[in-house]
């Protein structure tokens, strides 16, 4: 009996998907793409970026070059 009501459930949600995806390319068919949205999240795209960068950027170690290193002279 679960089984009956799992796959009915999970058909009713893949044709609640595919109803979605219809309704969204007809739109886009009828009324063309909104490229003003597009803009939008473009212009947000640098700013995203730069704190994506600051925040997962690997700090490099200073390394210092003073005399007292116990290598091969120069």
């Amino acid at each position: 009996m679960w089984f009956w009501i799992t796959i009915s459930a999970l058909c009713f949600v893949l044709l609640l998907i595919l109803e979605e995806f219809i309704y969204y390319f007809w739109n886009r068919y009828v009324y063309g793409a909104n490229y003003e949205r597009k803009r939008r999240w473009r212009g947000r795209l640098p700013v995203a970026s730069v704190i994506f960068k600051r925040l997962f950027h690997k700090r490099e170690k200073e390394i210092s070059n003073t005399n007292s290193d116990k290598g091969l002279p120069l």
